[in-house]
């Protein structure tokens, strides 16, 4: 006996029984098939949820972009008063900052708070200063993304078009604010809120509309305005970060240190943090780990699922080969090339699984991705989400080496049932 022979023999033995066979091979296939799909799940998820981080957020604060940049004292202490840590000459940095490769754009925002009122009833309220026609930006860079097609454009940059359009003291309202407010396009509010020098300021402002928060609990607290608006009410020239938005995800790592370098100049060392998206992203890794720990759990429910298919399979071949196991002892193949054969076997089933597994991800993503199906929003968030899955590249290797590894180890149970089997015995077995 020699492995070639070996080989030959177990996959001629793989078709002994076509039916029980092929019923194992669909149960292998299907359970690859389940653990690629849901990785593909995951995928489509995570770039996602990593993607409306950037260009949307989940707080009040907005998008995070790529980067930010503070000042180093805001990230280490706590403000005694509104931008004490604030970014003085943030107009010169946005313009070095724009210059870089692989930059879209910078922008400078303020995060404040206070109250709004329309004269009868006043709302505390969590609010930020912005460049209207940048943060449509963000948007546009959502909808530009290759991963992005027409039915999945559901964030609309219409609200900051509104606001630029309403001139510089222009406000968008959350929209439970704006029910309580009784607050509609047009109307006139007053932000009231402390100054640089702890003085009260109030500024009229004129409703551009409403705005959705990434957050649902949010919306009742939630405030858009312009930077010079906000400028006015603080009374100051500071804002609180700078944010920038690159043209793709993948540079940010690099790009980052090229504006560390270059707003951290000579006289200005270690002055600026400079951070990237993922340090800023709580939600995104908290949903992440979760949809790991059900994927280990899932994908370890399945593959004990595929493997006590092949164990009963190689079992059941087993029982019915008794005579064929002693007439091969009878000759002197010894009981590890006898184990060894039912260890190919169960590889074969592997691979072939693998290929069936194959097709059957293909269909389904075909299927999954043309449907339509409109996912209700996550927890706490208020937009829906077109249903989509990927290839998962990246993971076809392991669960294909998982289901592998399960086939091929369902043949060593094998082993102790043929050590038993005895010559006499098994030639005279029916």
């Amino acid at each position: 006996m020699n492995i070639v022979k070996l080989v030959i023999l177990a996959l001629r033995n793989l078709f002994r029984n076509n039916r029980r066979t092929a019923i194992t091979l669909l149960v292998a296939s299907a359970g690859f098939a389940a653990l690629a799909i849901f990785a593909g799940y995951m995928d489509f998820s995570f770039n996602g949820l990593r993607e409306v981080t950037i260009s949307k957020g989940f707080a009040a604060g907005g998008g995070t972009g790529h980067i930010q940049v503070y000042n180093k004292d805001a990230l280490d202490n706590d403000e005694d008063y509104a931008l004490q840590y604030g970014i003085d000459g943030y107009k010169s940095m946005l313009d070095e900052i724009t210059a870089l490769n692989h930059v879209s754009f910078a922008t400078a925002r303020i995060e404040f708070n206070g109250l709004v009122s329309n004269g009868d009833k006043s709302v505390s309220f969590m609010g930020i200063g912005v460049n209207p026609e940048h943060e449509a930006g963000l948007i546009d860079y959502w909808n530009s993304l290759r991963t992005v097609d027409r039915r999945k454009k559901v964030m609309s940059d219409a609200a900051y078009k509104q606001l630029q359009e309403t001139g510089p003291y222009g406000v968008l309202l959350g929209r439970k604010m704006g029910e309580s407010l009784n607050a509609r396009p047009g109307d006139t509010l007053m932000l009231m809120s402390t100054t640089v020098d702890g003085a009260v300021n109030v500024v009229d402002v004129d409703v551009a509309g409403v705005i959705d928060g990434a957050m649902s609990i949010l919306d009742s607290h939630y405030l858009v305005t312009t930077v010079d608006a906000a400028e006015r009410l603080l009374l100051t020239d500071k804002v609180s970060k700078v944010v920038v938005v690159l043209d793709d995800t993948e540079n940010t790592a690099s790009v980052a240190d090229v504006i560390d370098a270059t707003v951290n100049t000579d006289e200005r060392r270690g002055h600026f943090a400079v951070v990237t998206w993922d340090k800023l992203a709580e939600y995104y890794y908290s949903v992440r780990d979760i949809y790991n720990i059900i994927f280990g759990f899932t994908g370890g429910i399945v593959v004990v699922i595929v493997f006590l298919a092949c164990v009963n399979t190689m079992l059941m071949s087993t029982m019915e080969r008794v005579r064929e196991i002693g007439t091969l002892k009878a000759i002197g193949v010894s009981n590890t090339w006898i184990s060894l054969m039912f260890l190919f076997e169960g590889l074969f089933i592997g691979l072939f699984s693998i290929m069936g597994g194959l097709v059957l991800q293909y269909v389904s993503l075909v299927l999954i991705n043309n449907a339509g199906i409109m996912m209700p929003p996550p927890p706490g968030t208020n937009s829906p989400y077109l249903l989509r899955i990927y290839p998962a590249s990246g993971y076809i290797p392991w669960i294909g080496t998982l289901i592998v590894v399960s086939t091929t180890m369902s043949g060593l149970l094998t082993l102790l049932k043929i050590r038993k089997i005895s010559i006499v015995n098994s030639l005279t077995h029916v």
